[in-house]
């Protein structure tokens, strides 16, 4: 019997969840349809620009994303203790942004200070938006539902899009949220289309990147400067030592790696060490390039919890061994407890993918 999302997607809860939705048909419609001859590439920025906005309006942070030209793929992070610490009027100012008033003439413009403060007097109204703003299927719906219009929009053509409701997984570890990650971010990869991670685009791992080589190349240009900006070269560093460069700090978007100063990362390893992970898995999965874990990277996988003699097949297969929920064994049992289940799907594959026991 078929679990409602409910039960695992636990709303007003921190969590991280694994989101993917494909186009109806499994039609490339976010890419070059052979079918119709004609090139739908442009879309694809049209859904990492709409992520790029749920994020600064929702309490919901975007860890990794891949856009592919018949898919994508997403991990997200539900923050219902931060949308906890809004005022009223945020919370208003933030669901006008989103939703804004719609006038006659079907012209859309910025919330007025005056509409806020009257969606500010309904309590219980400012309450159920609290709730909205910090609530996966709400966040998709508005990621979702926008692509679709716009795109039947331009075909001038009505009916679905996607090809059903999102699909998700809870991740209920940083084992498993360190695999999945890897997964959507080397999508690219195993579909052939790019030869590295700073090559495949339309993905998170490729922005990271991107942003961190902007960062160090900011950080370059101050260390040349006399001693009396080192100040300037710690607050780009976030960090109190003037002169440590180990971390850079960028605009980007995405959910961080390693927890920095007022912002928790996702994953305990630097974003230096990632990178490293997904460049060395992404090797070892290509066709040509088949081996084994490095010796060097072994330890962070163990780290977390991941077993480094399974992992490219776990980071090749992440979405075909999981079903609903993904960790290690004991934090599945708990997570079952909880819900009122016996058990979930996947125990051979998490027994196979990551140790018995909860990482230090």
């Amino acid at each position: 019997m078929a679990l409602p999302r409910s039960k695992y997607v636990q709303e007003g809860k921190v969590g991280v969840y694994h989101c993917y939705s494909r186009c109806v048909r499994r039609a490339f419609l976010c890419g070059f349809d052979a079918q119709t001859g004609r090139d739908f590439s442009h879309r694809k920025v049209w859904i990492a620009n709409r992520l790029r906005l749920l994020v600064s309006v929702f309490a919901i942070e975007v860890s990794s994303f891949s856009v592919m030209s018949d898919h994508y793929h997403t991990t997200v992070r539900i923050r219902p203790d931060i949308a906890d610490c809004w005022s009223d009027y945020e919370v208003a100012s933030r669901w006008l942004t989103l939703c804004p008033k719609r006038y006659k003439n079907k012209a859309v413009k910025e919330p007025l200070e005056q509409q806020i403060r009257n969606l500010v007097l309904g309590t219980e109204r400012i309450a159920e938006l609290r709730k909205r703003l910090c609530s996966l299927s709400w966040f998709m719906k508005h990621l979702n539902e926008f692509i679709a219009r716009a795109a039947n929009k331009e075909d001038k053509v009505k009916g679905r899009f996607w090809e059903s409701r999102f699909k998700c997984q809870a991740l209920l570890d940083e084992a498993a949220i360190a695999a999945c990650m890897v997964y959507v971010d080397l999508n690219p990869i195993r579909a052939g289309l790019a030869e590295t991670p700073e090559d495949s685009d339309f993905t998170s791992i490729q922005q990271r990147i991107r942003d961190w080589h902007k960062g160090m190349k900011n950080i370059a240009s101050i260390s040349t400067k006399t001693e009396q900006n080192h100040q300037a070269l710690s607050q780009l560093c976030n960090t109190p030592k003037p002169g440590n460069t180990s971390v850079a700090v960028s605009d980007n978007w995405l959910c961080p790696i390693s927890s920095e100063t007022n912002l928790q990362g996702i994953l305990p390893m630097t974003e230096e060490e990632y990178f490293d992970l997904v460049d060395r898995s992404g090797r070892m999965i290509r066709s040509d390039k088949q081996g084994s874990i490095d010796a060097d990277l072994a330890p962070i996988l163990q780290r977390i919890g991941a077993r480094p003699e399974a992992w490219v097949e776990t980071v090749s297969h992440f979405e075909d061994k999981f079903r609903l929920v993904a960790g290690l064994i004991g934090n599945l049992r708990m997570f079952a407890d909880q819900i009122g289940r016996r058990w979930f799907a996947g125990i051979s594959a998490a027994r196979a993918s990551f140790t018995h026991l909860s990482p230090l």
